[in-house]
């Protein structure tokens, strides 16, 4: 125990996804639909009746009810609904969080975090898009869009403009974490983007926002992915070894407004997760010299760096110098989105990233990292609450 934190109470043992798509391509579906998918390939991979899954996590707030699923998955009882509200990618780990305590202090046996996604409206749309005339848009939206930060892609620009100003950062550092995306997915059936991309590539793609480029940008696309957790004690009894929880943190720090607009460069020049970087080592009793491998939310490429910052994988401001020295490739030394990520696998809000770091430590990615034994997934922008979550092999 650390700070109250019960080590090893639960654990992941069983992932799945549905089908992956284009942007829009997989509406005629339903939201419903490919998370029923994502649930029973996560079920078959657990050797886990669909039948006894008793608990549901969401994240971003993801409209995909509980109630509903529960009902097409022909849940014998539904004990725990928990959602993260906001936040992206950095929402996963409240949801993670909340799948840990409800199968910890007996509220539910099984647990599933799940995310279905099918991109109708643009990420490149503004956050205040879709008001009608008279209505009023949200809180954070209304400190910001007045003055152009209307898009994720704006927020992350200033906040990568600004890491260059203060260290130096390029954008030949930021093309790396791409061409590394790119690298990894080469090798992952699953992945959208499977070729190879230059320095020169990324140069000549579009500007979307100064200095991000559209090779700095993740994709749009749909799916569905899911994460069942469980106590070790019933792990026992199926299909996959277990992998266990070793830690969750998260902080909510700032949230758009504050995201784009905080002049104290500590937060600022950040994905804001120092703080719950702080909390999960010392939760996990591990640092960044344990992880072996790590899923780093890449919704643009600066974040990369920000992130290997922030969790200590190198000193603040040296995260662009570290990339380009080939530290996040697979034969570096901490292995970086093995699976392709956000950049190149699919963009499903970080789950993904999860789905991956089990399949590190159970020993069967396409992209095995040898002797895996850590993994970190840590999550974007510091939306509330974001943070990480620690795996470790049982």
């Amino acid at each position: 125990m650390s700070g109250g934190f019960i080590r090893d109470a639960a654990c992941i043992v069983g992932i799945g996804h549905s089908q992956y798509g284009t942007r829009g391509s997989l509406a005629p579906l339903g939201l419903t639909r490919i998370a029923f998918d994502a649930v029973h390939d996560a079920c078959a991979d657990a050797g886990l009746d669909v039948r006894d899954i008793d608990g549901f996590a969401g994240y971003c707030d993801d409209p995909t009810l509980p109630a509903d699923l529960a009902v097409a998955l022909g849940t014998r009882e539904l004990r725990y609904a928990g959602m993260t509200w906001g936040g992206r990618g950095s929402g996963l780990p409240g949801a993670v969080a909340g799948a840990y305590a409800a199968v910890a202090t007996g509220l539910a046996d099984h647990v599933v975090v799940v995310r279905s996604i099918i991109q109708q409206a643009r990420l490149g749309q503004s956050v205040a898009a879709g008001v009608q005339p008279g209505q009023a848009i949200g809180l954070s939206a209304s400190y910001t869009s007045p003055f152009g930060m209307a898009l994720p892609a704006a927020i992350y620009a200033m906040k990568a403009r600004r890491h260059m100003a203060l260290h130096g950062t390029t954008t030949e550092q930021f093309a790396q974490v791409a061409i590394n995306a790119r690298r990894n997915a080469v090798n992952n059936p699953d992945a959208r983007f499977r070729t190879e991309i230059t320095v020169e590539d990324h140069h000549a793609s579009r500007l979307i926002c100064d200095p991000l480029r559209l090779l700095d940008c993740c994709m749009e696309s749909d799916g569905a992915a899911a994460v069942i957790v469980t106590t070790p004690e019933r792990a026992r009894d199926l299909r996959q070894p277990p992998v266990r929880v070793r830690a969750v943190a998260t902080t909510g720090e700032y949230k758009w407004a504050t995201a784009s607009f905080n002049t104290v460069d500590e937060d600022f020049v950040s994905t804001g997760h120092r703080r719950a970087a702080r909390d999960l080592y010392q939760r996990a009793g591990l640092g960044p010299e344990d992880v072996d491998v790590a899923l780093i939310y890449d919704g643009f490429t600066p974040s990369v760096i920000m992130s290997l910052e922030d969790f200590g994988f190198c000193g603040i401001g040296e995260g662009g110098p570290f990339v380009e020295g080939g530290a996040i490739r697979r034969e570096g030394g901490i292995p970086v989105n093995t699976h392709g990520g956000n950049l190149a696998e699919v963009y499903l809000q970080g789950i993904t990233h999860l789905l991956e770091g089990v399949r590190q430590l159970r020993g069967t990615a396409v992209n095995q990292v040898a002797g895996a034994d850590v993994a970190l997934y840590a999550s974007g922008v510091g939306a509330s609450p974001g943070g990480g979550v620690l795996l470790r092999r049982w």
